[in-house]
């Protein structure tokens, strides 16, 4: 459990380090998220914070992946890390990608067709490397999924993890909270499975953080902006995939639902809504389950400590169930 803790506190003091230097070069080259009439924030602000998340998680991860090797070799190799090579730069390839366009919409505003485009590229990538979903398991019977409903699920998760986590990022800390609780929940369902690497690699997002909501929490002095929440939601979709989907129980089916249902559920209902009113699907309003608390009178602090509050509850059911 030392090394989980380390990790956690290693990515937490790099997140704290670097964020303030994130927010100086956003101001400067002028990356920031102005007001308009469907934000709730009235200044512009930073909107680049991701970068500092992908930092940490970055620096933190080969830091003591390269250490664990250092004093077992076979232990990355042989024990753990089972994957194969045209996997890992499928993975690799992937985040690159993610990481890439998330920067140019920081700074451009890509349209949503264009950022749904690759985020399909992005999945099929994932799909045809081997990260996928292949089977799930229904009362002890393992039922194979044949290589086109494999597709349509492993793209349809990645794709709909990815926007339903970009949709929570509407407020003050409330994406970056939520993702803290649902890593740490990620992070204790590793270890009670033994996935090691995996551990490693989320609880390294779980302190950037919770050391990013420092400068995040309402009043903002830095947003996530896609730089952030769609490396986030990469993130999620593929440790769900790797952790979860590829395991041969009903639970693990059960699992990555639960953890996700508030973004799942705040999605559904935003393109049932749209779709009722006969407008696109992408186009952004203000009636998602924060703004709605927001027009109740309740504050954006108010707000989001109440999102915490369910993510909590439902990741408490997860790791009870899981046990």
């Amino acid at each position: 459990m030392t090394i989980y803790f380390l990790v956690f506190l290693t990515s937490l003091v790099i997140c704290l380090i670097t964020t303030p230097f994130v927010i100086k070069l956003a101001n400067k080259y002028n990356i920031v998220d102005k007001p308009d009439i469907r934000k709730i924030h009235k200044e512009p602000i930073p909107r680049i914070g991701g970068l500092s998340i992908i930092i940490s998680v970055l620096f933190t991860s080969l830091l003591y992946l390269a250490s664990l090797y250092i004093f077992d070799p076979n232990f990355l190799v042989l024990k753990y890390f089972k994957y194969k090579f045209t996997q890992i730069v499928g993975l690799i390839l992937s985040f690159i990608i993610i990481l890439i366009t998330g920067i140019l919409d920081d700074i451009k505003d890509l349209s949503a067709i264009k950022k749904l485009l690759i985020q399909i590229l992005i999945a099929n990538i994932l799909f045809f490397t081997g990260t996928k979903v292949e089977f799930f398991t229904f009362n002890s019977t393992i039922i194979s999924l044949n290589e086109i409903i494999s597709y349509i699920f492993t793209i349809l998760w990645v794709v709909g993890l990815m926007n339903a986590i970009n949709l929570l990022d509407g407020l003050d800390g409330l994406l970056s909270g939520v993702a803290f609780i649902i890593s740490i929940t990620l992070g204790i369902l590793a270890i009670i499975n033994g996935q090691t690497v995996l551990a490693i690699i989320i609880f390294s997002l779980a302190g950037a953080l919770l050391a990013f909501l420092r400068y995040n929490f309402n009043p903002a002095k830095i947003f996530l902006g896609d730089t952030g929440s769609l490396f986030i939601g990469l993130f999620m979709a593929v440790i769900s995939i790797l952790g979860y989907f590829k395991k041969a129980t009903i639970i693990s089916f059960i699992i990555p639902i639960l953890i996700f249902a508030l973004p799942i559920l705040d999605t559904t209902l935003a393109i049932i809504r749209r779709l009722i009113k006969k407008q696109p699907i992408f186009k952004p309003d203000k009636e998602h389950l924060h703004h709605i608390l927001l027009k109740s009178g309740l504050s954006q602090k108010q707000t989001a400590i109440i999102f915490y509050l369910i993510t909590l509850l439902l990741s408490i059911l997860v790791i009870s169930i899981a046990k």
